[in-house]
């Protein structure tokens, strides 16, 4: 099991930019996490592209999160920018 654990930048479909703080990490051959997310507008598509400090990019669909936390969930997709 792979993990990284820092800041990210996630980025929307029409290129808005938000700098996140990440918990991510694989289970077999998929891989999740959360981010947290001060000031951030989830609503449109939830795929989005999530790029970590060196530059790797991955593609991630914004999951659950409750009303009043700045917690949400990400489920990504091929392989991980981490491992």
């Amino acid at each position: 099991m792979s993990r990284y654990r820092g800041s990210a930048i996630l980025i929307s479909g029409d290129g808005a930019e938000v700098e996140v703080y990440v918990d991510l990490r694989t289970k077999q051959r998929e891989w999740s996490g959360t981010a947290t997310i001060g000031d951030f507008d989830a609503t449109g598509s939830p795929a989005r592209t999530l790029r970590l400090p060196d530059g790797r990019e991955a593609q991630v669909t914004l999951g659950s999160s409750a009303a009043w936390s700045d917690v949400i969930t990400l489920v990504g997709s091929g392989p991980p920018p981490f491992a």
